[in-house]
């Protein structure tokens, strides 16, 4: 697992003769006086990794001049999809409804769909390995999912990730503690108070190239979209107080 590293130093108490700091959730009371020989010290940090799970957001709409023309189109639809994603390597137990929803179009959009009055929506999250991410969602294209596209990144399991970046942040605020002591002429002592928080999101999304098909090449005939992964990753902070000699 590769990381990028980068720290924020926020100095909160030192030996200084001053008055009680006042205590928060996120701010342990310190007594700031000339018995109190603490640091304390707030510091950031992250790890990142390859995602193990793509999760594909797959849908479709279809139009009926009647309520029962688009339901069957609608079912012919749901069912070729959900079979060209089986065929392409997805599981049933992947592949997981959102929502479906039948509706009469408005007067305005009657005339725009020529004269169709019913539609029939449907979509599912299909979570599927990053690496067959791009041709199970080719099938589903191919197969007439028309709303299709978005996808999500992540880990099956953030506990390692988390871990990594709490122990690069832990790292880096002692790193800035014994720092600060030595510029003080002290000596750092052991931890005496720890707490951190974690977020995690993705990497900014790098530059995507997209399959392109001639003017002479039907649809069906295209390679699937090439969509490369965005790399995920878990932020801590932690504030950590030291005793100092």
């Amino acid at each position: 697992m590769q990381t990028l590293r980068f720290a924020t130093l926020v100095l909160l108490a030192a030996t200084l003769p001053f008055a009680t700091r006042a205590q928060t959730a996120d701010n342990p009371s310190v007594q700031i006086n000339k018995d109190n020989r603490t640091i304390a010290i707030s510091a950031t940090d992250h790890a990142e990794a390859d995602p193990d799970v793509a999760d594909l957001h797959v849908g479709f709409t279809v139009y009926g001049a009647t309520l029962k023309d688009a339901y069957k189109a609608a079912s012919d639809s749901s069912n070729g999809i959900t079979k060209a994603m089986l065929d392409a390597g997805a599981t049933r137990s992947e592949i997981q409804s959102q929502s479906q929803r039948v509706s009469r179009l408005t007067d305005y959009e009657i005339k725009t769909q020529k004269g169709m009055k019913f539609s029939v929506q449907q979509s599912w999250t299909v979570s599927v390995d990053p690496k067959d991410a791009a041709l199970i969602l080719d099938a589903a294209v191919q197969a007439g999912a028309n709303q299709s596209g978005d996808i999500n990144w992540r880990m099956k399991n953030n506990i390692a990730l988390d871990s990594e970046a709490i122990r690069l942040a832990t790292e880096h605020a002692r790193a800035l503690a014994a720092e600060l002591a030595k510029g003080m002429g002290v000596t750092l002592g052991k931890p005496l108070y720890a707490t951190n928080s974690i977020s995690n999101g993705f990497i900014a999304p790098r530059v995507r190239s997209f399959a392109m098909m001639s003017d002479n090449v039907e649809a069906k005939t295209a390679a699937p979209l090439a969509i490369e992964a965005q790399r995920v990753q878990s932020t801590a902070t932690v504030q950590i107080i030291y005793a100092i000699e």
